[in-house]
């Protein structure tokens, strides 16, 4: 063990038994495992699933604590990396650790406005569409213009159709809508020392002066998360980072300036050896922050979190700063009269079979051919608030008829009761890699239009359009194996 690692293992020792300590040091510069997390949109019976891809793979598995739907892999003949679920998003894969804040949650229920603060990569972004079943309305923010590409492809690929992704400085959103979500999770930016040796984040020497840098960004953007929570509303606050002054002093620091508006939540079945802080090298904290959560790497063979559940128990003050706007008529999109929108969902029924209540949380709008699903919450509540990305790409109109996008067929074809296609296992291998298929005659339920193709395990893996006996390949560049 090298003494980076050691300096960095040596600071925590006092606030540990001496059988954890020992632990700490077994476990530092082993990798943790992945975890594999079922996506809930896709899988009616995820735990079904996830038993048969043990089986089908190799996996040898552990259960996720913090996740019922989601296994630890230990071993594994086929990497997780390397299936045809994970390249259409039938599971996620990250560490087991980065779950643990979003199940903290109380239920999230489908009026409910939720705000992801730093939400790229969008791991946790999804696993609010998942508590939600897609029925409450997620911002999901990143200030790094940068960070949006990857973060539009994970939502978008997962079916998040409710939501938006945006890209400002979290710290001003409180300003900009005080007392307006239910729930918000804030993954905040860390110094990310995990406590255990990752090809991606090694150990490194980290300074005080990082430390304090990083704790004055983290609580600048929690303030701003308790501006903008209801009162009654959540926060979850997580770091990927061991370090207490970028985790239990932070939300130290918030619950000393605001005493009578925020508390720290009570976490059912807590393990007492997680439990957070109340000092650390001469500084003392909140006696609440025992209901933190420090989620040391030994624990759960994971790599090192952290994670409080907050409650906004009053108002507090916010300043009054000037929300960027953007009349909605500028993005070009105009909503269907009612005759257009039932006509349009009545073609969705016909081909699809899809029933259109499931469409009753969006109002489609057109901007020239295309049509978009377009989120109620969102022109309720931010109408004029200027967006990366919204909603679901519908489809396209051709002389009057509707074509279905490829996204909607991802995120919706699952309820597809017409137009779906159960590729024979000779043909999965060229359809995959990204070509036409020829010469076909398509079972009984399928008229010539588009299609979803589902291989034998009922996964979905494309769309087509099928005309004259050809269905032309409709898969992006990024979905080909």
């Amino acid at each position: 063990m090298s003494q980076v690692i050691y300096d960095a293992l040596k600071r925590y020792q006092a606030y540990l038994s001496a059988e954890d300590f020992a632990l700490l040091l077994e476990n530092a510069t082993r990798n943790a495992a992945i975890a594999v997390r079922a996506n809930l949109l896709k899988n009616p019976d995820p735990l079904k699933n996830l038993a048969n891809w043990q089986r089908a793979y190799g996996w040898k598995t552990e259960a996720v604590p913090f996740w019922h739907h989601a296994l630890q892999v230990l071993e594994a003949e086929t990497p997780p990396s390397q299936t045809i679920e994970h390249q259409f998003y039938y599971y996620y894969i990250q560490d087991a650790a980065s779950m643990l804040p979003v199940s903290l949650f109380s239920p999230i229920e489908e009026n409910h406005l939720v705000l992801d603060m730093a939400a790229s990569p969008g791991g946790k972004t999804t696993q609010i569409v998942d508590r939600s079943q897609d029925k409450a309305f997620i911002i999901a923010n990143d200030s790094s213009a940068s960070r949006l590409s990857a973060l539009r492809v994970v939502t978008q690929g997962w079916g998040m159709s409710n939501g938006m992704i945006s890209n400002y400085a979290g710290e001003k959103l409180g300003d900009w809508f005080p007392n307006t979500f239910d729930r918000i999770l804030l993954d905040a930016p860390c110094s990310m020392e995990s406590l255990r040796v990752s090809e991606s984040h090694p150990f490194r020497d980290i300074s005080a002066s990082e430390r304090d840098r990083l704790a004055t960004r983290q609580l600048a953007l929690l303030i701003s998360a308790l501006r903008a929570t209801k009162t009654g509303g959540e926060i979850v606050y997580s770091t990927c980072t061991m370090a207490p002054e970028e985790n239990e002093a932070v939300v130290n620091a918030l619950l000393e300036m605001y005493p009578h508006a925020v508390t720290v939540a009570k976490i059912d079945g807590q393990n007492p050896r997680s439990e957070g802080l109340t000092h650390f090298e001469g500084q003392d904290y909140n006696t609440e922050l025992r209901k933190s959560l420090r989620v040391w790497p030994h624990l759960y063979a994971t790599n090192g979190f952290f994670a409080a559940k907050l409650l906004k128990t009053g108002r507090v003050e916010t300043n009054d700063l000037q929300i960027p706007q953007r009349a909605f008529a500028q993005t070009g999109l105009t909503p269907l009269k009612h005759k257009e929108q039932n006509s349009v969902l009545e073609q969705i029924q016909n081909c699809c079979g899809i029933e259109p209540q499931i469409f009753e949380a969006f109002e489609i709008h057109q901007r020239e051919n295309q049509l978009f699903l377009v989120p109620m919450a969102y022109l309720q509540h931010f109408q004029t608030l200027p967006y990366n990305t919204l909603g679901l790409v519908l489809g396209k109109m051709i002389k009057n008829t509707l074509e279905p996008s490829f996204e909607f067929v991802m995120r919706y074809g699952s309820y597809f009761r017409r137009n779906t296609w159960l590729i024979p296992s000779d043909y999965q291998k060229t359809w995959l890699q990204g070509h036409d298929l020829r010469g076909l005659n398509l079972p009984p339920n399928c008229s010539p239009g588009i299609i979803a193709v589902k291989n034998e395990n009922n996964v979905l893996i494309g769309a087509g359009k099928w005309s004259a006996q050809r269905l032309r390949n409709l898969l992006p560049h990024r979905y080909l194996f």
